[in-house]
């Protein structure tokens, strides 16, 4: 019985290779119509018999070829004849669709090759130059999903054009195509679109071609960053390291140097971000630059040089100014916090206590006009200003403290 069952499974087996082998006869005398061919040779794809031979492949990625060049046709007719409507939805996906044939042709044909089974490969040349023609159409179809919010579909475009870079089939023009920035310019636009779709592996191997663009990189690394932190388990090392070579090599971007000054003053480690920050402003002083060292300096608890700094911030004006005055007023609040902290464990006998409270008002007298003037630049900003404004009324005039308080709505 057993032997039967062997031969049925032998005769079912020769079956459903001649099946295939007969569909992509089929196939084949459909080319006129290429779409209902390219609907019947996928069987053929999956089977083991038609999918090691690279025959196969390269007649469906011709199938999808016809189908591209239709309605990239129809695209460019459209613009003398409004009947002609080009389906962009069905281009874009035989285009992808044509790379991922003629490459799997080229594999199939190369592994040929490699074992004797094939004696020469046939193909690689003429694919090849066919997809490098409408390579450039695989990034705006990237960019249209990106557009539409099809991160996913964005990633598929995108990513295989950054493939085509180090695909075998492209040996011949290999140093022509590493040599094209466009490459480093649209692998950001791939990582981004890995980063959007949340596909945290993609996002750092396209960001390690991507962030190499002079001018775009910073996109690529920042990605990057973003990714380590969300992926589980989170990668703190790979962050920082990515944040460090931002603010390196891109100092302008305030989001490597605000990230990696929020890491060092989170630990304590106000000495580490001043060495940073000072590589940073002997390059060339930025309001932010020297508003991030007045910060440090405030950390460390150095209120006269972080005076210094925050008036360079407020001369110049611009965004950070409001932020200047409130730091600037913090130099003398948080500082009349600790003397305040101190009273409360003194008795109102205690002579020190009267000599406290005297340096409270003076340190108060002094943090409420920066205050004040961060209020008036930024009304709406009230954690720069509210909290402290409001226990320095407290201490010094209760009309103004009732004041602020309706104004605040407590």
């Amino acid at each position: 019985m057993k032997k039967v069952l062997f031969a049925v499974t032998l005769l079912f087996g020769a079956f459903t290779a001649s099946a295939q082998v007969s569909v992509v006869k089929e196939a084949k005398g459909l080319k006129g119509n290429p779409e209902q061919a390219a609907k019947v040779i996928e069987a053929a794809l999956t089977n083991s018999e038609t999918a090691n031979d690279p025959e196969t492949w390269k007649l469906a990625g011709d199938f999808q070829k016809a189908i591209y060049d239709a309605e990239n046709e129809k695209m460019y007719l459209s613009a003398v004849d409004k009947s002609k409507v080009a389906d962009t939805a069905k281009m874009y996906n035989s285009l992808v669709k044509m790379f991922e044939y003629y490459m799997k042709c080229d594999e199939v044909e190369q592994a040929g090759v490699a074992n004797g089974t094939i004696k020469k490969a046939k193909h690689r040349k003429k694919n090849a130059a066919e997809l490098l023609k409408v390579r450039n159409n695989l990034v705006n179809a990237g960019v249209d999903a990106l557009n539409a919010e099809q991160y996913e579909a964005a990633l598929k475009y995108l990513g295989m054009y950054v493939d085509v870079i180090d695909n075998p089939m492209f040996a011949d023009q290999a140093a022509e195509l590493k040599a094209d920035t466009m490459n480093t310019m649209f692998a950001n636009y791939a990582t981004m679109a890995a980063g959007l779709s949340k596909n945290y592996p993609l996002v750092e191997k396209y960001g390690k071609v991507g962030k190499e663009s002079k001018s775009e990189g910073w996109r690529s690394l920042m990605y990057m960053a973003d990714a380590y932190v969300s992926q589980q388990p989170a990668d703190s090392t790979k962050w920082l390291e990515v944040i460090k070579e931002g603010s390196e090599r891109f100092p302008e971007q305030q989001f490597f140097v605000g990230n990696i000054m929020d890491y060092y003053l989170a630990r304590g480690m106000a000495d580490e971000g001043l060495v940073q920050i000072d590589k940073l402003l002997a390059a060339g002083e930025t309001p932010f630059y020297l508003y991030v060292k007045g910060v440090l300096l405030y950390e460390k608890k150095d209120f006269d040089g972080a005076h210094a700094v925050l008036d360079k911030v407020i001369a110049g004006g611009g965004d950070l100014e409001a932020e200047a005055y409130a730091k600037k007023a913090d130099c003398y609040f948080f500082p009349a916090q600790d003397i305040v902290n101190e009273n409360s464990s003194l008795t109102l006998e205690d002579p020190k206590y009267d000599t406290n409270e005297a340096k409270i008002k003076e340190l108060y007298e002094q943090a409420k006009p920066l205050y004040e003037k961060a209020k008036q630049l930024e009304p709406q900003n009230t954690q720069l200003w509210g909290q402290m404004l409001l226990r320095i009324y407290w201490k010094l005039n209760k009309a103004e403290y009732e004041t602020l308080q309706k104004e605040l709505g407590y």
